[in-house]
């Protein structure tokens, strides 16, 4: 796709002189730019000319990768040429290579100079093993090494599976889930199996407060998981996991989280490991008219909820750049979590650095659209996509302790929708059990494995059913 290259000049403004409308270049294709582009869109209108330049050619909902391997579910994706259209921006289909703030240039791996107004860099982070000699999970590319692993426990090579959070590491839930996901299947198959978990936190999931950390280790009680807190995990050698200061731990196979990095980007000033450090406003330190959002920041926990905050405020200073009075705060991060267990998922929220009295965990939802990704703008927007349409915006709920009943009619509306799949599929309706079953996995993100397999089942049946004369 060719794009021109100009040089227009602006007035304070952010206008041009010439009424042309100001140039916003995002570069990424994940969750920050994608809710970056809803919000100026939500904010501005059309009034920007916005270019996304992504190396990917699909949006992936990697939150949802730890289920996949498990058959409960798999990552969403889109086409991004698809969102380029409903939300009307310039698709580029390349990776930034270089910055030039000095004429305002952002230039791509293909050569292509792309002059903008404001820059936003999304472009995420590179993982890269923590744990040398484990295994290193790192979302959907690991779904067939999961998978090698899950076929090693079930034909008896793997007895033992060490979990490893390394002290890099500040956001650790999907190691949780998986560790969750492979006791439960590792039941349902009647294989005996070890599984411990070593993290450097000294409390599970503590970025979330002490409720939610009970509520965790509570979970790996009732899975048998053993836990050990304030452990550094180091290597692995000669079939063990070395911790820091310990003796080594026995474990046929070790599973580890990564640590990030980021590539070195000419004329993007980059800290430690190669962070771009931002202010409070996103705004890229030294740089006019640049922000940065997402694992791409100095900001130490990496999660999608968080960039998705993150897009919000820099969209919110690139819109003030068309229209003085829009009010832009700074980032406050609020975490929100859901985490997945094979049954109904476990929703966090809370303040990042508040008091416990500010947290909550509960089974019910704390949010709405319930999306594994709690982005404001995004959620409501993958929702409507699935055909599920919903709010514009997302809405967080009140916690079921001040809502004594709605944890319990989230679970029933649940089962209720799985009941009527059932009957829907013993009576041959199978679309209209299949309608039921996406309606079940939209409550509750993913479905439970039963459902999952008759999932499987009913779409044979449906396909078969169809083809027979009438």
């Amino acid at each position: 796709m060719a794009v021109e290259h100009s040089t227009r000049r602006h007035n304070h403004r952010g206008g041009s002189r010439n009424g042309d409308p100001l140039r916003v270049v995002i570069a990424g294709g994940g969750i920050a730019a994608i809710e970056a582009v809803l919000a100026l869109r939500h904010t501005v209108g059309m009034r920007p000319e916005i270019t996304v330049v992504a190396p990917n050619a699909e949006f992936a909902y990697r939150p949802l990768a730890p289920v996949e391997p498990f058959g409960i579910g798999e990552t969403m994706s889109v086409r991004l040429e698809r969102i380029a259209s409903d939300l009307r921006f310039v698709l580029v289909e390349d990776a930034l290579r270089r910055v030039d703030p000095e004429r305002s240039t952002a230039i791509t791996l293909q050569g292509l100079e792309l002059g903008y107004d404001a820059l936003l860099l999304a472009t995420g982070a590179t993982a890269e093993p923590a744990v040398p000699g484990a295994l290193t999970y790192t979302g959907p590319e690991s779904t067939a090494e999961i998978r090698a692993l899950l076929a090693a426990v079930a034909g008896g090579a793997a007895r033992r599976v060490a979990l490893a959070v390394p002290a890099p590491v500040r956001w650790s839930l999907p190691l949780y889930e998986l560790a969750v996901l492979l006791a439960r299947h590792a039941r349902r198959n009647g294989v005996t199996l070890e599984i411990s978990v070593f993290t450097h936190e000294e409390q599970p999931l503590e970025v979330f407060g002490k409720r939610a950390s009970d509520s965790v280790r509570q979970l790996l009680a009732v899975e048998t998981i053993s836990l050990k807190t304030s452990a550094a995990p180091v290597l692995v050698r000669e079939g063990g996991l070395r911790i820091a200061n310990e003796e080594p731990i026995d474990a046929d196979a070790v599973l580890a989280l990564p640590r990030q990095v980021v590539e070195p980007i000419p004329g993007i000033p980059q800290g430690p490991d190669g962070f771009v450090p931002t202010d409070v406003l996103m705004r890229i330190d030294g740089l006019s008219r640049a922000w940065a959002a997402g694992d791409v920041t100095w900001f130490p926990i990496k999660q999608g909820g968080l960039a998705a905050q993150q897009a919000d405020v820099a969209a919110s200073g690139i819109a003030a750049l068309i229209d003085p009075e829009i009010e832009v705060r700074p980032f406050r991060p609020r975490l929100r979590a859901a985490m997945i267990t094979g049954g109904s998922p476990r929703y966090m929220r809370s303040p990042a650095g508040s008091s416990d009295r500010d947290s909550a965990a509960t089974t019910a939802p704390l949010w709405w659209p319930p999306a594994k990704v709690a982005g404001r703008l995004l959620a409501p927007y993958l929702a409507d996509l699935e055909g599920d349409r919903q709010q514009t915006t997302l809405q967080d709920l009140a916690e079921p302790e001040r809502d004594a009943d709605r944890e319990l009619d989230h679970l029933d509306a649940v089962e209720l929708a799985l009941t009527a799949a059932d009957l829907d599929a013993r009576g041959r309706d199978y679309a209209g059990a299949l309608r039921w079953l996406e309606a079940a996995e939209r409550l509750n993100l993913v479905l439970p494995y039963e459902y999952a397999c008759k999932r499987e089942r009913w779409m044979v049946q449906g396909e078969a059913a169809e083809r027979e004369p009438r």
